[in-house]
């Protein structure tokens, strides 16, 4: 019997982790077919991604040549919500292969609250590969498929980066290089179709910042993203504020003295408050909450918002930092717990200051007061 893999997803846009998961389950599993199947509509998104034309056609880019995968346009063409027992019996009736839908350890977690899981555990054998920094417990898993559907799933040797679409699709908004992110064949499409172009905010970050900062928003931008829908905060406010908290870190002009900037304030700090100055006044944004997650970026404060705290994290763990201490951070952050993860931050911050014996801004020390205790117990 042929032996035949179906690998879903929004391909939004396809990534170097999809291309190497595709390659190695055509070897590990053994296939004779891997069906690549681009959604028209995923259940779990609100917001319809890119036009499938783009998708399948950057698709096909980066898989020509592989004679073992397929790109379908199955689920494209049916239009609608894409649900996967639909597409695995639709193939199990067409083909009579021996089935195997592909799904990352995160999913698997949430297979139970699909659409009908056991009319696709009937037609096919879920095979699982696990994912960098997420965490899933396969055998608990195992044992709940055991007890609830009478089978089990394939776990995959790969392991999956820890690695998005979102990321891509930032890097390309701030015209950043995108080979090393995509197949080469992809970047080149994203560029000749401006697809995934970036908003006015970017286009003003690009104007002010050089290359390696511009690449550190970005990464503060994709950090931020990754937490912004747990933590129920709207994501194009997440993107505005993580764009322009760095816009004013080159700044070279006099300080405008309705900037209300004191003289004494730390030099690494100035750019935060004028940051939040340059949005308000000359990029006209009125969301209070945006202009307070761009000044307190730097210093938090105490009685911060939720998306203050996010861009602050973000800021301070995104993945190009490098610094002792950053990787346990990280590794919070990547964890549910975002309240404690934030208060690491604020007080690895805060030792950091002390330790390099500089002067610490009162809207910081306000911050630890707040969330981690007096101050004093630190300086002593």
């Amino acid at each position: 019997m042929e032996r035949t893999g179906i690998f879903g997803g929004t391909f939004n846009p396809v990534h170097r982790e999809h291309i190497r998961l595709a390659k190695m389950a055509v070897e590990e599993l053994n296939l004779d077919k891997l069906i690549i199947m681009p959604t028209y509509q995923p259940p779990h998104k609100a917001t319809a991604p890119l036009p499938a034309e783009h998708r399948l056609k950057m698709l096909r880019r980066a898989f020509s040549g592989e004679q073992k995968i397929e790109i379908s346009d199955y689920e494209i063409e049916k239009k609608g919500t894409s649900y996967t027992y639909l597409t695995v019996e639709h193939f199990k009736k067409q083909t009579g292969a021996h089935l195997f839908f592909i799904v990352g350890g995160d999913m698997l977690v949430n297979f139970k609250t699909w659409k009908y899981p056991e009319r696709i555990l009937a037609v096919c054998d879920l095979a699982v590969f696990e994912r960098e920094q997420v965490f899933t417990d396969f055998e608990k898993e195992r044992e709940y498929f055991k007890q609830v559907f009478g089978k089990e799933f394939i776990k995959l040797n790969f392991v999956g980066k820890n690695f998005s679409s979102t990321k891509l699709r930032v890097y390309s908004a701030f015209s950043l290089p995108l080979d090393e992110l995509t197949a080469p064949a992809v970047s080149e499409y994203i560029k000749e179709n401006n697809l995934y172009s970036g908003n006015e905010y970017i286009e003003y970050a690009k104007k002010v910042l050089p290359e390696k900062r511009l690449k550190h928003t970005a990464n503060v931008v994709v950090s931020a993203l990754s937490k912004a829908k747990d933590l129920g905060l709207d994501q194009q406010k997440v993107i505005i504020a993580t764009t322009l908290h760095d816009v004013a870190k080159y700044y070279s002009g006099e300080i405008p003295k309705d900037a209300n900037i004191d003289k004494e304030t730390p030099q690494p700090v100035v750019h935060a408050f004028l940051g939040a100055y340059i949005a308000e006044k000359k990029l006209k944004i009125t969301d209070k909450d945006i202009i307070n997650a761009i000044r307190y970026h730097t210093t938090g404060r105490a009685n911060m918002s939720l998306l203050e705290k996010l861009v602050f994290v973000a800021d301070m763990v995104e993945e190009d930092r490098d610094y002792q201490g950053v990787k346990y951070l990280r590794d919070l952050f990547n964890k549910d717990d975002f309240e404690f993860c934030f208060r690491e931050c604020l007080r690895e911050e805060f030792i950091h200051l002390l330790n390099k014996k500089t002067s610490v801004h009162i809207e910081t020390i306000n911050a630890y007061d707040f969330y981690l205790g007096a101050v004093n117990n630190q300086k002593n």
